[in-house]
């Protein structure tokens, strides 16, 4: 699922940039549009994680989020592919859905999979995604770009639509597989009421033992 999702913020990513630069020549003009974009994405994602997902969440099991989640991305880059020339404001938008979910949506009900594991899974897992799926998704599909453009020339922005209509189809399958191994909230708070249980059973023993020496 890491590796799908990077990969496909990583082409949008190269859309957003490559529509930018033939979009608005001047140099300021396109920085000011690219602060104004990111100011955006980061208001609209801390609205999301404190205001609107607390609310939303109580409601509603992890795995509906995570299969809904690939429904915009995968809207978006289909009516990409539709275009002749995708708009500015087209992927931008893209992009921005994709941030804005990362940022609040998707690192929320990601740190809900880990709830339910022990600690030295929970420990391991986020080593691996962290180091390995994280930075390999994004220097992988970074790679596998400059090799298409090496092989075919230089990839347009219609080319690179389809690529994410593929990615976005790649998280969208993954997703739905992770949903399926997710537990109900119910199912993931009796887990950590069984391992709080386990973990407290040796401090009893301990503090039982140290009772009866004390008496003896």
């Amino acid at each position: 699922e890491v590796l799908s999702f990077q990969s496909l913020s990583t082409i949008l990513n190269v859309c957003f940039v490559s529509k930018l630069k033939s979009t608005i020549i001047n140099d300021s003009e396109r920085a000011a549009w690219t602060g104004k974009f990111y100011s955006l994405v980061n208001g609209v994602a801390a609205a999301n994680q404190f205001v609107i997902l607390p609310l939303f969440m109580k409601g509603i099991e992890p795995k509906y989020v995570w299969r809904a989640m690939p429904f915009i991305p995968l809207a978006c880059s289909i009516f990409q592919v539709c275009q002749q020339d995708p708009s500015l404001y087209l992927l931008a938008f893209s992009f921005f859905a994709t941030k804005t979910m990362d940022y609040s949506v998707r690192n929320v009900v990601n740190e809900m999979v880990y709830v339910p594991l022990d600690f030295e899974s929970r420990y391991l897992g986020k080593e691996v995604i962290g180091v390995f799926g994280n930075r390999f998704g994004k220097s992988g599909m970074s790679l596998i770009l400059s090799g298409l453009s090496c092989i075919f020339g230089n990839f347009g922005i219609q080319e690179l639509s389809r690529l994410t209509t593929v990615a976005s189809l790649s998280w969208m399958t993954c997703s739905v597989w992770l949903s399926n191994l997710i537990p109900k909230r119910e199912e993931a708070e009796e887990a950590v009421g069984q391992r709080r249980a386990e973990q407290q059973q040796p401090k009893n023993k301990d503090a039982k033992n140290d009772n009866n020496k004390k008496r003896r």
